[in-house]
């Protein structure tokens, strides 16, 4: 697990509106299978994100955070990069990215005026240095 975050390279800041998009993403499709919360656990742990907060937001599913609120957190492209990467490296940790994941990574992308129209455009903005 610490190699998935290591490759997002500078880790993402605990705010709040980024770690409540985190987890709405792995309940996008209506289910947290195993994987994600792993994934999550791990990563809100290195986070400092309050177990309490861990605990609600891996059993029931929440809203995406407001637009004001997630650009705020990523105010530059930087950090929109790493935060980008760990939100497609979390939907892809079942090996699987559903349609309901795929929606919220475009929404993420047009919210960060990273332009793309498929996956492989996504892919190859995230493989840029």
């Amino acid at each position: 697990m610490a190699e998935i975050i290591q490759k997002s390279g500078p880790m993402i800041s605990p705010n709040p509106a980024l770690v409540q998009c985190l987890a709405h993403i792995a309940w996008a499709d209506g289910a947290i299978v195993d994987q994600e919360v792993t994934f999550l656990r791990d990563l809100f742990q290195q986070l400092g994100v309050e177990r309490y907060l861990q605990d609600s937001l891996l059993t029931e599913e929440c809203a995406l955070p407001k637009e004001t609120d997630l650009q705020a957190a990523c105010p530059d492209p930087g950090t929109r990069r790493s935060f980008l990467k760990t939100a497609v490296e979390l939907a892809w940790v079942d090996g699987e990215l559903s349609d309901p994941e795929w929606e919220v990574i475009k929404k993420l992308c047009w919210l960060y005026a990273v332009k793309v129209r498929n996956w492989q455009e996504l892919s190859q903005w995230l493989a840029r240095s």
